[in-house]
């Protein structure tokens, strides 16, 4: 932002082929300049916000996206490890679940949120598309690897290989179809 800037208040993005200027309150893109189609556009915009939730079994969810994405999420895994999402477990306190105003994150009266990127993230993980950063760890302690073997048996750096361990990166399917191909080697 710019003092003295024009309104609506926005926020200016500046990319390699273009810009554009954002507003604040609704994420609505209000001038676009460069070589950017509309296709891209969108894409660089869909940040996850919720828009449908409901719930299809004792702790399942099936949730939409923005950007069109639907996926089911069971976290019953998530309830059960966890002693502070107890009240969830009760089915009548989980179908209370709701989006909130602003489609940033599922609540329920009881007080617990999850984030949308995280249910993203669960729901990538229970369909394949990401490995879950427990897996990559399991791989990691099953061979005897280091942060810096690792990183050396995949062709990644110390550093992304550290992001997928503590879970603050997702692991990318290329990198999950890479260790199931250096388990196929090492049993060959």
């Amino acid at each position: 932002m710019y003092f003295a800037d024009h309104n609506p208040p926005h926020f200016h993005v500046l990319g390699r082929d273009g810009a554009a200027q954002v507003r604040i309150d609704t994420l609505e893109v209000i001038q676009m300049a460069g070589k950017v189609g509309r296709i891209q556009r969108r894409r660089s915009m869909s940040i996850g916000k919720l828009t449908h939730v409901r719930v299809v079994g004792p702790q399942s969810l099936s949730l939409s996206w923005d950007d069109k994405r639907s996926a089911t999420v069971d976290l019953a895994s998530v309830i059960a490890a966890r002693a502070s999402l107890g009240p969830i477990s009760n089915p009548v306190e989980f179908a209370r679940v709701a989006a909130s105003d602003d489609g940033w994150s599922l609540e329920w009266p009881c007080g617990i949120d999850f984030g949308t990127a995280q249910l993203r993230r669960w729901a990538d993980e229970q369909s394949g598309k990401i490995m879950p950063a427990k897996d990559f760890r399991h791989w990691m302690d099953r061979h005897g690897l280091s942060l810096n073997t690792a990183a050396d048996a995949l062709g990644l750096s110390r550093r992304t290989i550290a992001y997928y361990v503590s879970g603050e990166q997702p692991v990318p399917k290329t990198v999950m179809l890479a260790t199931e191909g250096y388990d196929h080697r090492r049993a060959a």
